[in-house]
């Protein structure tokens, strides 16, 4: 039997330059360690590359005098040993590495801070709550559709809250609230009595009102980042039928919070451990993490949390310099956010065919303009995303190309875009290639009836422009192809009562044949109820 042969070595690490492409980001929170190789692309998204966590629960390893035990010592210095291998691995020389609340609060951590220099080379730096809550704002609200608001980061032994305006730093409190701290604190681990309950609640109210935390006002939002939130956002999401299964920007209603928090509460930690969506090792501290959660919404008046995937890694990932001596934190526009994802994305996936996206993108939209008389512009806008994403699927197969495009959308962080947007994005591709729209799309609540009916229409534009697009030399620019609602002979418009149903269409472009009519007269005539006329024109004579 013939064994397959495999080069005895590659290039060097060094010939790789791999240390200018990877960032290795090292957090010792108080509930557990992660370590997360990741790169930051030129629009700012994160592609996260390797990742490892270890559970360590270091606020109870914190003795009364406030000296970490023997116990949590070791499990920091063993995490951080494997780290560092990870690092190296992946030929990383420089790792940015912070620890937050509870190594803040030991009386002993210098002797973790030293073993991570010495023994392994990592340059471990202990931050203080203003430059931890900096991190995680620029880690959490950067790829957030928010300008205005609270950001809070619920970690095991602190919460670090942030005000925002104009997508800008306002102030930032670092507050003992952390999951880990009040599930210890009022015996909340196992099925805990109502009066504990009580008092938890009475107490974080305390510490928010304390601390002057401001009520979101206007458009403000309440955003929410770290381990406890992330966790609770996936509990509600696994209690109802939901198509996008990334975590970012998943909103969770208050009313939702709340009998969450009650479940919880009421619930035994084995029960808990079984829930759908639930990590067991957080089991026996969610519920302190809940009563934070529920009791900030309720202080801040906000109609729910929105969540963010990312938190202080990723915001140390940006911007690994110190941050407390900057003046002013500030993110940029979520537009220009928005752009550099989609870019970041078609240049990870489809670089060949970008210009081509580009190109369909531009079509699509004003076909969508005319057919819809100007109407629809946020679905026009899903629809021109769809269409610039379309050839993502093409890295992987040609042949399952739309149905990969919207896996990998409703799945990868989209920074700037909404869980709403995502999936109108994705049903889109998802029509386009299996003529129905999936269960999970038509009973979510991101989708109503009257989106279902347009989307369908979406995907015929989709599929026209792509038809007419593929036809097209590239030297040709979409301006060169002529949008136009009703018939050439008649000029008749017939946009419908609401702007779309029965829209006679016609489009006269560089290049097209007529054994392709009969397709595309298919398509646009179950979605809009009319014809369609597509034909070529020579653009030399300037005119139809």
């Amino acid at each position: 039997m013939s064994r397959l042969q495999y080069p005895d070595a590659g290039p060097s690490i060094d010939s790789l330059q791999r240390d200018d492409v990877y960032t290795a980001v090292i957090d010792i929170g108080s509930g557990s360690a992660r370590a997360v190789v990741m790169r930051v692309n030129t629009g700012g998204s994160v592609e996260i590359v390797a990742q490892q966590r270890v559970t360590l629960n270091l606020m109870s390893h914190l003795d009364g005098g406030g000296f970490l035990d023997a116990t949590g010592i070791a499990n920091t210095v063993g995490a951080l040993e494997d780290f560092a291998l990870v690092a190296r691995g992946y030929g990383i020389k420089t790792i940015h590495a912070v620890a937050t609340a509870a190594l803040r609060e030991s009386g002993n951590a210098q002797v973790i801070t030293d073993a991570a220099s010495d023994k392994f080379g990592i340059p471990l730096r202990i931050i203080e709550g203003a430059e931890e809550a900096a991190y995680c704002f620029l880690g959490a609200v950067h790829g957030l559709p928010v300008g205005r608001g609270l950001m809070a980061d619920i970690g095991g032994g602190s919460a670090e809250i942030v005000s925002f305006a104009d997508r800008t730093l306002q102030t930032a409190a670092t507050l003992p609230l952390g999951s880990l701290r009040i599930a210890n604190r009022f015996r909340l681990t196992d099925r805990p009595a109502p009066s504990d309950v009580s008092a938890a609640y009475e107490y974080v109210g305390g510490v928010l009102a304390d601390a002057a935390i401001p009520a979101l006002s206007g458009e403000g939002v309440l955003a929410g980042s770290g381990g406890s939130v992330r966790l609770l956002a996936r509990l509600a999401r696994s209690m109802e039928p939901y198509p996008v299964t990334r975590m970012h920007g998943y909103e969770i209603d208050a009313e939702a919070l709340a009998a969450l928090s009650q479940r919880l509460v009421e619930s035994s930690c084995a029960q808990r451990a079984v829930m759908p969506g639930m990590n067991p090792e957080r089991s026996p501290s969610i519920v302190g993490g809940a009563i934070v959660a529920d009791a900030l919404a309720r202080h801040a008046g906000a109609a729910g949390i929105l969540i963010s995937g990312q938190g202080l890694r990723e915001g140390l990932a940006r911007n690994p310099g110190t941050l407390a001596a900057r003046e002013q934190i500030r993110l940029p526009s979520v537009k220009s956010v928005r752009m550099a994802a989609l870019t970041d994305l078609a240049q990870r996936f489809a670089p060949r065919y970008s210009w081509r996206g580009q190109r369909r993108a531009g079509l699509a939209g004003r076909i969508a303009a005319a057919a819809w008389d100007g109407r629809h512009r946020q679905l026009t806008e899903s629809l021109q995303c769809a269409a610039l994403l379309l050839d993502i699927g093409n890295a992987v197969d040609f042949y399952n190309r739309l149905n990969l495009a919207a896996s990998i959308i409703t799945s990868t962080d989209l920074p700037g875009f909404t869980h709403r947007e995502a999936a109108q994005i994705a049903a889109i591709l998802l029509v386009a290639e299996r003529k129905k729209l999936p269960a999970r799309f038509r009973k979510s609540r991101l989708l109503t009836g009257g989106d279902r009916r347009r989307i369908r229409q979406a995907s015929a534009i989709l599929q026209v422009a792509d038809a007419v697009d593929r036809r097209l030399p590239p030297e040709y620019p979409a301006d060169s192809i002529i949008v136009n609602p009703g018939s050439v002979d008649s000029g008749s418009v017939n946009p419908g009562e609401d702007g779309g149903d029965g829209c006679r269409l016609s489009i006269r472009t560089p290049a097209w044949s007529p054994a392709a009519d009969a397709e595309a007269a298919g398509l646009w005539n179950r979605a809009f109820d009319a014809p369609i006329d597509i034909a070529a024109i020579d653009i030399g004579r300037g005119e139809l």
